[in-house]
């Protein structure tokens, strides 16, 4: 097995996947404060409802968005991942048109739609197709910059969401919080990078856990959107396939299927990202459901993510999905930036 502790082993990482996955956190208060003065749509506080259209790291940061308007939000907030809006959409409601590239074909779609439903419309890009027809159609536009691949740019994806939640009040939250989420982050990378010792280092004791097998990621109670992206980054970073579902969901379905699970027990692996005490009587019952696929042989990794507020635990929830990803990647001998069959998807 390739050597964690080892330097020359991270020389596959030729595209700098690292950098981009450590500037996470100080990138989340430098995006913050870039979205000081963006401009915003006429209206958008007198909304019924909010609709966030995007695909893969775009249509994330709107999950995340939305798992935190939950505690404060008085209308619905939800994503949309494809080209047709919900039919409810209309001129009272928010619909955020949000592309890293800008030229991502469902989500041009989705604009297309908006317009025709008179909706109140937003978008978030980079610039392309997207911010041409914003510019063309003087819709309200903020464009940031990023030099990173799409799933890595997280905080530029999140950060004008929260400053138009503030704004607008649908989400309470501040500077200082978004402050404190970053630290966080900038901590966790300081005790799990490349550097720190495979046997103080939990990202890649999980990922040696994982190699070679198939994972299935559960995303508890507030975590259940970093659950799913931790799979994601489990397939774009460290190249493997694997699965996704919530909990306490999949205690109610899911579960089931350990009736034929010996079948399992060589070929999969189960990570638990649990948020702690905050959602209660769920840390009891994933212990109980966990506990079954070690009864079984199945290799099972709990990840806690307890911190001071449910945007850090999202936060943080990111980091362990990205680290993790990453060091599956330099054990399976592949540079985590390349994503060719996205690309072959695109140009078909």
């Amino acid at each position: 097995m390739t050597d964690l502790d080892a330097p020359a082993s991270y020389a596959i990482d030729r595209s700098g996947m690292y950098g981009n996955i450590e500037a996470a956190g100080p990138g989340l208060v430098q995006s913050w404060d870039a979205c000081e003065n963006m401009r915003l749509p006429s209206g958008s506080n007198r909304v019924t409802a909010v609709v966030i259209a995007g695909m893969g790291g775009s249509a994330t940061a709107g999950d995340y968005f939305a798992t935190l308007c939950q505690e404060t939000a008085a209308i619905p907030v939800m994503v949309v991942r494809g080209p047709v809006l919900p039919n409810f959409v209309s001129e009272q409601t928010l619909v955020i048109i949000a592309s890293h590239s800008g030229n991502t074909e469902e989500t041009l779609a989705a604009y297309d739609d908006a317009w025709k439903r008179g909706a109140t419309m937003w978008v978030v890009t980079t610039g392309g197709r997207l911010a041409q027809r914003a510019v063309d159609d003087g819709i309200a536009l903020h464009v940031f910059r990023s030099e990173a691949p799409p799933r890595t740019a997280m905080a530029q994806g999140l950060a004008p969401l929260l400053q138009l939640g503030r704004r607008t009040g649908i989400l309470q939250v501040e500077r200082k919080d978004v402050a404190r989420a970053a630290a966080a982050h900038v901590g966790f990378a300081a005790r799990n990078g490349p550097t720190v010792p495979f046997a103080e280092n939990r990202p890649k004791q999980i990922a040696a856990t994982l190699s070679g097998r198939i994972p299935l990621v559960l995303g508890g109670g507030h975590l259940a959107a970093a659950g799913q992206r931790f799979k994601n980054q489990l397939a774009e970073n460290g190249k493997m396939l694997g699965a996704a579902d919530t909990f306490p969901e999949a205690g109610h379905n899911l579960i089931v299927g350990l009736g034929t699970g010996e079948t399992a027990r060589d070929t999969l692996a189960l990570v638990a990202l649990n948020p702690g005490d905050r959602w209660g009587q769920l840390q009891r019952k994933s212990e109980a459901f966990t506990s079954m696929f070690v009864e079984l042989g199945i290799p099972v990794e709990t990840i806690t993510v307890e911190e001071a507020a449910v945007l850090d635990d999202l936060i943080i929830a990111t980091a362990w999905g990205d680290f993790v990803s990453y060091y599956v990647a330099i054990l399976n001998g592949q540079d985590p930036t390349p994503i060719p069959q996205i690309e072959r998807i695109k140009s078909a």
